[in-house]
Formats: structure tokens, C-alpha cells, sequence
């Protein structure tokens, strides 16, 4: 095992660089075809409007150069200006997208990034043929304006290289590589002379784009470095204002229960001195008092539990207790209920069995057991005759499911009973009326555990709660079941 571990880091190790590299690489070319940032776009948009203004006054400019002096015939004049106005056309609608589109889509989509090389080639395009109809072997006015009229589009061109280098260097190579070969093959001017003229305009793209564009560049790196500033503190703005919603939501869930806790708890304080009360004038009139008494030690067991469940609910709440899991068997847990509950079964008269389970998850085996314990409680309080525990494997995990024979539950009232300090009544008078925190508490718990609850009831027969544990902490044999 070293020696493979050894060599796995090794491989590891080799190819991270690679790795690395080639991703730079990617990053380099990715950010050569287009930069998207909102900065850039801007940028873009400005340069864009001017190679239109200078595209439109080289097109004038030579519309009356042929009027004056004609060279083409009237089709060929007429085709030369629909190309020119569809081409110009073709050009903006793809460049409209990057107006309208944001900087994290266009840097996801390859085909977003082609677009300006697509528009540049659209262009040279058009202008090849354009110089290949007005450039002769005469020196003319057309050619004198055609080069002004490059150049001009030329340098709103360069004025591009922060946003999308390539387009910028295959537009000026191609435009001006084909006006100097019309020259040259029509004679117009002798090859010094033509690379004279290309020094010229490379030296004017070279002042452009060194002197100029290097110094917006800078601008374009802080206001990029500004407009990340800015998108984290939204972010973060964002994520305060849901960590305010939720400590609101939560304050006011805190204040909903505590209200609720007083009430409940000055209800049955009062009922507990009602009964002392009672006590003491059935001691003055001679009367018996043990009745009182004995329904006064009730009230305070009661209390009791109430207080107990109110600091466990108010914990449950307040704190984000650590969940612990191990692996626990349910049959483990099923016998801790037994011995808990067969005193409290026999005293109201009612059945409780434990089918074996012979299952183990992967739980928090003191949450599950305060789960089960609750439930169990709950369905010995209002049951008839008898409670059934058991366990048994599903497709989706486990399922452990506690049946009792009580009223039921109407079915509106089946997502209330999860609400802390609901009650529904007992059905026999003589119980003492519930808490209203198990099933609250069963409901946080499942939540905590990742587990789900599930209430089948029939009115008049019955009711059933399933605990559904996810398969993934199903770890456990098969089950069978006996009676």
C-alpha cells in the first residue's frame, strides 16, 4: 500500500503542473478572444459606435467620389451600397448580444466569445471587396478617402484591444495586407512606397494602442477590481438580509412559545392552588381530604413534566445540539421503552407489546429513544386497548412504527399536532390532559436526523406514526417479526 500511495502522489504530483498549465493556457486564449467584464462592455460599446460613425463617413465619402467621377456601373454601384447596408446590418445584430447579455454568460459560452472574430471577418470581407472595386491603377480621390477612411476604422478598431486582441490584430492585418496588395498589383505605387504607408499606419495603431489603450487599461483593472468589490458586497448584503429574516422569523417564533408557555403554565398553577384551596376548606369543615389530595399530587406531577418538557423544548430550540451517530440497534431501544413503560401501561389498563427488530441504523440513539418515548407516551394516553410497537426494512430504509387504538386524528388537524402547545383532547376524562411538546419535540428531533414522520389515522380506530430513516443509515440484518 505505500508503494502504490507513494506512486499515486507521484503521478499526482507530475500532473498538476500540466494541469495547470494547460488551464492557463486555456485562460490566456479564452481572455485573448473576448474580456467580460462590465468594464470592458462599456468600453466596447463606445468603440463600437465610433467604427460606425467612420464606417459611414469612408461609405459617404465614396458614394460621392463615384458621383462625380464614375468608375462603376450603375448595378454594380447599387449592389456595393445594399452589401454595405446588410453587412452593417449583420455586424450589429451579432454585436448586440454582448450589449445585453452578462459578463459571467459570455465568459461560459465559446460561441459568445467567436462573435467578434465572426464580425471581423464579415468586415474584411466587405472591405476586400470593396478596395478590389475602387482601387485602379490610377491614384484617385476614391483611394485618398478609401485610406482615410481604413485608418479611421482602423484605429476605433485598435481602440478594442483591451476587450478582444485577436479580432483587433486579424482585422488590421487583413484590411490593410489587401489594400496594399490592390495597390501594389494596379501599380498605383511602388512597394517602398506601400511599406512606407504600413509603417505609417502601424506606427499610428502603435501610439493607439501602447500609449493610449495602456494607460485605459489601468482604468479597466481598477474598475474591474471596484465592480468585484462592489458584486461581494451585494452578496454579502444579500446574505445579511437573510440572516436578518431568519433572526427575525426566529425572535418571533421565540416570542410566540414563550407566550404560549406562560399562559399554559399560569393555567395549571392556577388549577394546582384551586386544589390546594379545596384542601384546606375540606380540613377546616372536617371533611376528607384525601380526594383533593391525591388529584393535588397529580397537578404537581404534571407541572412537573410540563417544566421538564419546557427547559428540554426551549434546549432543543436555543441550542444546535451536536447529533452523534453510532450504530444502535432498535431492538436495543424497543427493550429500554418496555421496561419504561410496562408500570405505566398497567395502570391504564392498556397492552403494550414490542415486536423484535433485529435492525441496526447509524442514529443519535438518545435523540431516537426521546422520539420513540413520546410517540409511545403519546399513543398510551389516548388509546382504547392496546399499543404495538415495531420495525421492519422498506425499499427507502427503515420504517419503525408505533399503532394505537385511540379516536384518531381528523385529518386537518394532522400537521397541527407538530405545532408546540397543541392538544387534542383525551377522549377520557379521567387523563391528565397532555403537555403539548412530545410531538413538537419528535417533529425537531426527526428534523435534526434527517429523518421524516409519517401519520396514517382512521377516526374511531386508531392511529399510526412512522419514523423513516433513509436507507443510507440502514446498516443493519433482516427483520422478522414475532409477537
Amino acid at each position: 500500500m505505500g508503494m502504490l500511495e507513494e506512486l499515486r502522489q507521484g503521478f499526482t504530483n507530475k500532473n498538476e503542473p500540466l494541469d495547470e498549465s494547460l488551464m492557463e493556457r486555456q485562460g490566456k486564449f479564452s481572455r485573448s478572444l473576448i474580456h467580460a467584464t462590465l468594464a470592458h462592455r462599456h468600453l466596447a460599446e463606445r468603440q463600437f459606435f465610433v467604427q460606425q460613425v467612420a464606417y459611414w463617413i469612408t461609405i459617404l465619402g465614396l458614394l460621392v467620389a463615384e458621383a462625380s467621377a464614375p468608375i462603376l456601373s450603375s448595378t454594380a454601384m447599387w449592389t456595393w451600397l445594399a452589401v454595405s447596408v446588410v453587412t452593417w446590418l449583420i455586424r450589429i445584430g451579432l454585436f448586440w448580444p454582448l450589449t445585453q447579455l452578462p459578463p459571467a454568460v459570455v465568459k461560459k459560452s465559446l460561441g459568445l466569445k467567436l462573435i467578434p472574430l465572426v464580425i471581423i471577418i464579415i468586415a474584411c470581407l466587405y472591405w476586400m471587396w470593396t478596395i478590389h472595386l475602387f482601387v485602379g491603377p490610377v491614384l484617385t480621390v476614391r483611394v485618398l478617402i478609401m485610406c482615410i477612411g481604413l485608418l479611421s476604422i482602423s484605429v476605433s478598431m485598435t481602440g478594442m484591444w483591451p476587450v478582444t486582441p485577436i479580432a483587433v490584430v486579424l482585422y488590421n492585418a487583413l484590411l490593410w495586407g489587401a489594400f496594399s496588395a490592390n495597390l501594389y498589383s494596379n501599380g498605383v505605387a511602388t512597394l517602398p512606397v506601400i511599406v512606407a504607408l504600413d509603417v505609417g499606419v502601424l506606427a499610428v495603431l502603435w501610439l493607439n494602442i501602447f500609449i493610449a489603450i495602456r494607460q485605459l487599461n489601468d482604468v479597466l483593472a481598477r474598475t474591474h477590481e471596484a465592480s468585484q468589490l462592489v458584486n461581494q458586497l451585494e452578496i454579502a448584503n444579500d446574505k445579511l438580509e437573510r440572516l436578518k429574516d431568519t433572526a427575525y422569523k426566529t425572535l418571533d417564533t421565540r416570542s410566540e412559545f414563550f407566550a404560549g408557555a406562560s399562559h399554559d403554565f399560569q393555567q395549571r398553577l392556577h388549577a394546582a392552588k384551586l386544589w390546594v384551596l379545596s384542601a384546606m376548606a375540606a380540613t377546616k369543615t372536617n371533611q376528607s381530604a384525601e380526594a383533593t389530595l391525591d388529584r393535588l399530587g397529580q397537578e404537581v406531577d404534571a407541572l412537573q413534566i410540563y417544566i421538564n418538557n419546557i427547559l428540554e423544548f426551549a434546549r432543543i430550540e436555543a441550542l444546535d445540539a451536536g447529533v452523534k451517530i453510532r450504530a444502535t440497534e432498535i431492538q436495543s431501544l424497543f427493550q429500554k421503552l418496555d421496561l419504561h413503560f410496562e408500570k405505566i401501561a398497567e395502570r391504564h389498563g392498556v397492552q403494550l407489546r414490542f415486536r423484535i427488530a433485529r435492525i441496526t441504523v447509524g442514529t443519535d440513539a438518545s435523540m431516537l429513544l426521546r422520539m420513540l418515548e413520546n410517540l409511545v407516551s403519546n399513543a398510551l394516553k389516548y388509546t382504547r386497548s392496546g399499543v404495538l410497537v415495531c420495525a421492519r426494512k422498506t425499499a427507502r430504509g427503515a420504517s419503525i412504527e408505533i399503532w394505537d387504538q385511540g379516536p384518531g386524528i381528523k385529518p386537518e388537524a394532522r400537521q397541527r399536532i407538530f405545532d408546540a402547545f397543541h392538544q387534542e383532547e383525551p377522549g377520557d376524562k379521567e387523563r391528565t390532559k397532555g403537555v403539548g411538546l412530545g410531538l413538537a419535540i419528535v417533529k425537531r428531533f426527526a428534523t435534526r436526523l434527517n429523518y421524516r414522520i409519517e401519520v396514517k389515522s382512521v377516526m374511531g380506530r386508531g392511529t399510526l406514526f412512522r419514523i423513516l430513516i433513509p436507507r443510507e443509515f440502514v446498516i443493519g440484518a433482516n427483520t422478522t417479526a414475532n409477537s
